[in-house]
This record gives C-alpha cells, sequence and structure tokens, in this order.
C-alpha cells in the first residue's frame, strides 16, 4: 500500500506541478480555488473524482480492471463520506511555513502495521493533501487519499487523461460530465 500511495502522489505530481503559472482566475485570496481532484483508491478498488468551479463534480471508479462513471447520487454519497484528517494534538506534526509555502507531515504514531499519516502542500494557490491509512495486518485493509485544490481547467483535462485504469469512454464521459470535451 506504500507504494501505491507513493504511486498517486507521482501521477498527481505530473499532472499538476505546483510551481507553474495558474491560469487567470484560478487563485482565490484565501484558499485555493479552480478544479479539485481527488483520488481515493484501497487494495480493491479506486476512485476518481473531479469537481469543477461552479460546484459540478464526476466520479469513475476502477476495479479488477473494468471502470465504470459513477451517478450523480453515488458522487454525492463518495464526497459526503470524505475521510476527516484526525485533531493535530493526538499526532506526531512537523510543519514548516515559509513565504509562499505551508509544509505539514504528520502520522498518528499507532503500533507497527497499523495507523496512517497525512502530508499537506499549499504553494503557489494550491494544495495537495495526502492521507494514508493503514490497516491490520496485510494490505487488504489500507486506503489512500490524494487531493488537489486549485488547479487549472487543463490540468484537470489532463488528470482525466492520464488516469490510465478509467477506460477512454468514462474518460470522454468525465470530460462531457464537466463540460471540458
Amino acid at each position: 500500500m506504500r507504494l501505491l500511495t507513493a504511486g498517486f502522489v507521482l501521477v498527481c505530481a505530473a499532472c499538476v506541478d505546483l510551481n507553474t503559472d495558474v491560469e487567470e482566475g484560478t487563485r482565490g485570496a484565501d484558499a485555493p480555488s479552480g478544479y479539485t481532484l481527488e483520488i481515493r483508491a484501497s487494495e480493491a478498488e479506486r476512485f476518481f473524482v473531479v469537481t469543477s468551479p461552479d460546484g459540478r463534480s464526476v466520479a469513475a471508479r476502477a476495479s479488477e480492471g473494468a471502470s465504470a462513471l459513477m451517478a450523480e447520487t453515488e458522487v454525492q454519497a463518495l464526497l459526503a463520506s470524505a475521510p476527516a484528517p484526525e485533531a493535530d494534538e493526538q499526532r506526531g506534526v512537523v510543519s514548516i511555513r515559509l513565504p509562499g509555502i505551508n509544509l505539514s507531515v504528520s502520522g498518528d504514531g499507532a503500533g507497527a502495521g497499523e495507523g496512517g499519516g497525512r502530508v499537506s502542500v499549499d504553494a503557489g494557490g494550491r494544495s495537495v493533501e495526502v492521507n494514508a491509512g493503514v490497516g491490520g495486518p496485510g494490505g487488504n485493509d489500507d486506503s489512500a487519499q490524494v487531493l488537489i485544490r486549485g488547479v487549472s481547467e487543463t490540468q484537470a483535462r489532463e488528470f482525466i487523461a492520464k488516469s490510465d485504469v478509467l477506460s477512454p469512454s468514462v474518460q470522454a464521459q468525465m470530460l462531457a460530465g464537466l463540460g471540458l470535451e
């Protein structure tokens, strides 16, 4: 699962470069604006969610070599079940704040084989958050979530196109659902 989490971080980094210029209108004053990209993964399945600045969300599920667009009610239920990070007082935390960038790393310090961690980076009008949950022994109950906020329309298109576990027809449906075709 650790390799899976690292792989998702690399995929997201390839899709969203924190150092590139942000398209006009995607940088908010207080928080990242623009599109939001999310990947949730477990050993059994992966979910890809894209939310537009106007609040439209599309999602797809990939499992066992097949992928499918999710219905709007399923997307809303998935978004409502977003994992909430635990309070930082109960976790080991390292936080670095510099002009234009905030970095936070935390872990819950549970015993070997259990627990999880969180990495959060805010820079250049974007934020990237990685949450990993390690269940009990084995990898069947491990999970990961990557959440990227403040990306441009072009980068949202690239994210969908580079999600190679999704079939081309599902990718096209996601683009159409967001009006990005």
